[in-house]
């Protein structure tokens, strides 16, 4: 997302009333009439999906009655970004039931309990959303439709779209949502929820995670088949050493660190039980580039070394003073789910699998990123990129992966992901797989694609599903 730049305080026109600004403590649940969210339609609102803004709950209150008309209210928590605040931004809620021809905004107050890196807001819907009383069938239809987003000083407004994926929606309060809207920690969190990696793979292959940064940790992962020797065992218990070296330039500073370990059953070691662990180390502010090397060495009177240091020169690797910018956009997707297998645009929302399409047709969708000063830079970066896919089996979250880089297109880059079909045969019996994918730069900011499913034909079975097909 591009940097905000909020420049003066204005107000926004709609409908004839004004939608101004309320500064927290002010004017608690302001109310007024304004335009509706209209996205790409007036160059002024747009689709936020950078976690900016995001709605983190919203539950139903006590019935508030004014002059003999009772209406359900609603209590919700926004957070928004430090970033956002600091450039200008407030957070505001649109909002209408089903049968309102105008939408409704209300401002919001400032609260406590955010995560790091955002500041929470607390509204309420207290009159226009259902009246008491109204009969089990006029409940049954009924909705009310909320909106968030950010004002900013040059007068756009940006909706909230971290949860919801298409253009046009909104949160929705329904009877069929148990008239609410449930946290979800897994969005927007404020964490980091990637890590910085450098992952020496077998078959000498490297996979970069993210951008090195000065000041920031990075984690080293060392598959141990690439230096086999030099496991000498004393009284048959192991008796070597697997060590990561980590140089920084220009102060040419050095961190070391052991990247094996050993599953020890009842407490005894053994070579069998080697296993790879992850090293992490903080890299230095001012860095500029790194350099890593490996040395596995016996001990007990072996005195046997081998290295895994490109041939000598060790492998090097940039460092920038910053990540860089945030993720932009995510677009022009294209897929194929044929036995040609070769791409085609577009990428439909469902698509069946059955068992010719799982024996002899390809399912893979591909996706552009565009990051500014990355992607169209002249230095090809994936690794600066998290590229994940985000998947759930039946409504249950199933272990995400990496997407395979296939190359620079115009300014973009351009990412892969194959449907998981074997999982999905040599795992439990399934009806619908809910696929997107997740873009991000730092680990923490991420920018999502649309959400899209893949449902099981009946044809498709593998007889040793319980209860059979």
């Amino acid at each position: 997302m591009k940097n905000l730049h909020w420049l003066a305080l204005v107000v926004l026109s709609g409908c004839g009333v004004q939608d101004a600004f309320v500064d927290e403590g002010e004017l608690a649940d302001f109310e007024s009439v304004v335009d509706a969210p209209l996205l790409g339609a007036n160059g002024k609102d747009a689709a936020e999906r950078s976690c900016q803004i995001v709605l983190r709950s919203l539950d139903r209150g006590a019935t508030s009655c004014t002059n003999g008309i009772c209406w359900w209210t609603w209590t919700g928590l926004i957070d928004i970004s430090k970033q956002a605040e600091a450039e200008g931004a407030r957070a505001r809620v649109l909002f209408k039931n089903i049968d309102a021809t105008p939408w409704s905004s209300v401002s919001t107050t400032r609260t406590t309990g955010a995560p790091a890196g955002f500041t929470r807001y607390r509204f309420r819907l207290t009159r226009d959303t259902l009246r008491d009383g109204m009969s089990a069938t006029a409940y049954a239809r009924a909705n009310v439709q909320v909106a968030p987003y950010l004002m900013t000083t040059t007068g756009a407004r940006l909706f909230d779209h971290n949860r919801v994926p298409g253009e046009l929606d909104a949160y929705v309060l329904s009877q069929a949502g148990g008239w609410r809207v449930a946290p979800d920690a897994a969005v927007c969190n404020g964490d980091v929820v990637a890590s910085r990696t450098l992952d020496f793979q077998s078959g000498y292959r490297i996979t970069q995670r993210g951008t090195l940064v000065a000041g920031q940790p990075v984690t080293l992962n060392y598959a141990l088949d690439r230096l086999t020797t030099c496991r000498g065992t004393h009284n048959g218990f192991p008796a070597w050493e697997l060590q990561a070296s980590v140089r920084f330039f220009p102060s040419g500073s050095v961190a070391e660190g052991t990247v094996r370990g050993f599953d020890a059953p009842n407490g005894v070691p053994s070579n069998a039980g080697a296993k790879s662990v992850p090293l992490e180390v903080n890299i230095p502010s001012g860095t500029t580039s790194m350099e890593v090397w490996f040395r596995n060495s016996s001990g007990a009177g072996m005195n046997c070394e081998a290295w895994d240091s490109n041939n000598g020169s060790n492998y090097r690797f940039p460092v920038f003073a910053a990540a860089p910018a945030r993720v932009q956009w995510v677009g022009n997707a294209g897929s194929s789910f044929t036995r040609a297998c070769a791409r085609q645009e577009g990428v439909p929302a469902s698509t069946t699998l059955d068992s010719y399409v799982q024996q002899r047709a390809c399912m893979f969708v591909e996706v552009d990123v565009y990051v500014p000063g990355l992607t169209d830079s002249g230095e090809t970066q994936p690794g600066a990129v998290f590229a994940q896919a985000e998947l759930k089996l039946d409504g249950v979250a199933m272990a995400g992966s990496d997407l395979t880089f296939v190359g620079r297109f115009g300014n973009d880059y351009r990412f892969h992901f194959e449907v998981p079909k074997s999982e999905l045969y040599y795992g439990p019996k399934w009806q619908k797989l809910e696929y997107g994918f997740r873009f991000s730069t730092d680990g923490r900011v991420w920018l999502r694609e649309t959400t899209r499913v893949v449902t099981r034909d009946v044809s498709f079975c593998n007889p040793a599903w319980p209860g059979g097909c």
